[in-house]
């Protein structure tokens, strides 16, 4: 059991190693697009869509979409957020629609919006075995 836990552990984003930094004394004002993991620690006034992952430090703020299949929240986003996993820590602040598989929201952190679950593909084939039984 153990193993496996550490197996996921290593997938999880916080593994990942961080392409690009947008510094906290940056301004963006534009869409973000690409293939890899970003850390916002400044201002964004756009969507950011990256597939590895999207990491929002605790002194950003987003104003705009964000789309990934991880995502972590330590800072402010004004925005809808679609993704896989989602983990809102503790100073994290979410003000918009959230679409995903699973998600985190540690003691502290703040979300005001509408929540949809997506099943994942196990959990789907998972509800197929059951009903053919």
């Amino acid at each position: 059991m153990r193993n496996s836990n550490k197996n996921k552990r290593n997938d999880s984003i916080e593994s990942q190693p961080i392409d690009t930094v947008i510094g906290t004394d940056i301004v963006f004002k534009g869409d973000i697009k690409g293939q890899s993991v970003i850390r916002v620690d400044g201002t964004i006034e756009g969507n950011l869509s990256l597939t590895k992952g999207i990491v929002i430090g605790e002194k950003a703020k987003i104003n705009g979409n964000l789309k990934s299949d991880r995502i972590i929240i330590y800072g402010t986003i004004f925005g809808d957020i679609e993704c896989k996993e989602l983990n809102i820590r503790s100073s994290g602040i979410v003000n918009g629609n959230i679409q995903t598989s699973n998600i985190e929201i540690e003691l502290g952190g703040k979300y005001n919006g509408n929540l949809t679950m997506q099943q994942t593909p196990s959990q789907l084939s998972a509800k197929e075995k059951i009903s053919e039984k």
